[in-house]
C-alpha cells in the first residue's frame, strides 16, 4: 500500500481560543456587511493546525478556469465519477469531458474547526461556481471560515451510495473561492470583499486562507483507455462502458464496476500515467488524499441546518426523492402535494443528495 499524505506540523504557537457561538438573531436586522466579518475572532488569526499537502483531481472538458468554487476529488473519487457519470454515455462523453486535471493542494484547517476535532468541513456542492448546500453555505463559513470540505462518496451528504463504491477510499472535496454564493458570471468587487473565499498563496488557517493550489499536470481520458481518438473509436461502433452489460464494446478498460480489484487496477493505471508524464520524488499515490475527518454530528452541533428559500436545490418542498434504493445520478424526484416538516426536510436532503450525484462537472459550462 502506498503511504498516506504526510501532515506537516505548524510552527509552535499558542492555540487561539474560540468564543462561544452568538446568540440567536433578534428581530432587528443586522447592518449590511461591507466586508467579511467572522463570527469567531480566532478566524482572523493563523491556526495551530498542521498543513496537509496532497493531490486533488477533477474531470474537465477543454475549457480552462481555476479549481476554486468547484468540486474536486482524490484519484479514487474522480475515477468513480468518470465510471458512473461520464463514460457510460454512448457516442459522446457527458459534459464533453476529455481529461483528468491534477492539482497539488496545500490545506490548513481553521482554529474553530480544529477545536471541534476536524480538519475538514462539510463538502459543499457547486453549480456554475455557486455553493448550493447542503444547507446555508454562508452560515457555515461564518462559523468555521472558508474551509476545505470533504466527504467519502458513500457518506453524508451523498450517503445514498453506501455499499455502492468499489474504488477504495473515494473522497470528494470542495474548494470555496471568492463570491461562492453567486454564479461565476455574477461576481463583483463588492462580492469579493464580503465573500473572499479561502484561497491564498500560503495557507495559514485563518478564515480566509485555508488552501493554495498549483497545477500538477493532466492526462487525457483517451490515453487512460489506450485509444488514439474517441471520435474514431465511436465511428467504429465503440462504447466505453454499458451500464446494462457492465462492459464496453471494443473496449474492456471499464469492465467490472463492482470489481474492487479492477477498480484498483484502473486507479493504478491513471497514477502510472501521471508518474510517467510528470516524474516526482513522492509519486502520485504517495500524495493520494485518504483522510476525511469531517463529522456531520460535530459540525452541525455548531452550525444551524438552515434551508434558504433562495437556494435552487433546497427551496422546493414538493419534490420528493425517488424512493428506490439505488437512485440514478441526478435523477429527478417524484411529486408530493403535502408533507410534514420532518418529511420536507428529509425530502430536501434526498433531493440534494441526488443533485450532488452530478459532482465534479467542472465544465459544460462550468458546472
Amino acid at each position: 500500500m502506498a503511504p498516506t499524505p504526510t501532515w506537516t506540523p505548524a510552527p509552535p504557537t499558542s492555540a487561539p481560543t474560540t468564543t462561544p457561538a452568538p446568540s440567536p438573531a433578534t428581530t432587528t436586522p443586522a447592518p449590511k456587511k461591507e466586508k467579511y466579518e467572522p463570527v469567531y475572532p480566532a478566524l482572523a488569526r493563523a491556526s495551530s493546525a498542521p498543513t496537509v499537502t496532497t493531490y486533488l483531481y477533477r474531470a474537465q472538458s477543454d475549457e480552462e478556469y481555476p479549481p476554486t468554487n468547484q468540486n474536486m476529488a482524490n484519484l479514487a473519487g474522480v475515477m468513480w465519477y468518470l465510471h458512473h457519470e461520464i463514460v457510460n454515455n454512448r457516442y459522446e462523453r457527458r459534459f464533453r469531458k476529455t481529461r483528468i486535471q491534477r492539482f497539488k493542494v496545500k490545506m490548513r484547517a481553521t482554529q474553530p474547526l480544529l477545536d471541534h476535532g476536524m480538519h475538514y468541513g462539510v463538502r459543499f456542492a457547486f453549480d456554475r461556481g455557486q455553493c448550493t448546500g447542503p444547507y446555508d453555505c454562508q452560515e457555515a463559513f461564518n462559523y468555521f471560515g472558508y474551509f476545505v470540505g470533504c466527504n467519502r462518496v458513500d457518506e453524508f451528504p451523498t450517503q445514498q451510495w453506501a455499499g455502492k463504491v468499489y474504488y477504495p477510499d473515494a473522497i470528494w472535496f470542495s474548494l470555496p473561492g471568492a463570491c461562492s454564493l453567486k454564479r461565476f458570471w455574477e461576481a463583483t468587487p463588492e462580492c469579493v470583499s464580503k465573500d473572499p473565499g479561502g484561497f491564498c498563496e500560503e495557507p495559514t488557517g485563518s478564515g480566509t486562507c485555508t488552501y493554495s493550489y498549483e497545477s500538477a499536470g493532466e492526462i487525457s481520458i483517451d490515453e487512460l483507455e489506450g485509444i488514439d481518438s474517441f471520435a474514431e473509436f465511436v465511428s467504429r461502433g465503440g462504447w466505453e462502458y454499458n451500464n446494462e452489460t457492465d462492459q464496453g464494446v471494443h473496449m474492456h478498460f471499464w469492465d467490472g464496476l463492482k470489481d474492487t480489484d479492477a477498480c484498483q487496477t484502473r486507479m493504478e493505471k491513471a497514477a502510472e500515467l501521471f508518474d510517467t508524464k510528470y516524474p516526482s520524488a513522492e509519486g502520485t499515490l504517495a500524495l493520494e488524499a485518504k483522510n476525511c475527518d469531517f463529522s456531520e454530528h460535530r459540525f452541525y452541533s455548531v452550525v444551524p441546518r438552515t434551508v434558504l428559500e433562495s437556494n435552487s436545490v433546497w427551496s422546493s418542498a414538493v419534490h420528493a426523492a425517488d424512493p428506490s434504493p439505488a437512485p440514478q445520478l441526478g435523477a429527478a424526484g417524484g411529486m408530493q402535494s403535502s408533507t410534514t416538516a420532518g418529511q420536507m426536510q428529509r425530502q430536501q436532503q434526498q433531493e440534494q443528495q441526488q443533485q450532488q450525484g452530478r459532482l465534479l462537472q467542472g465544465g459544460s459550462p462550468r458546472r
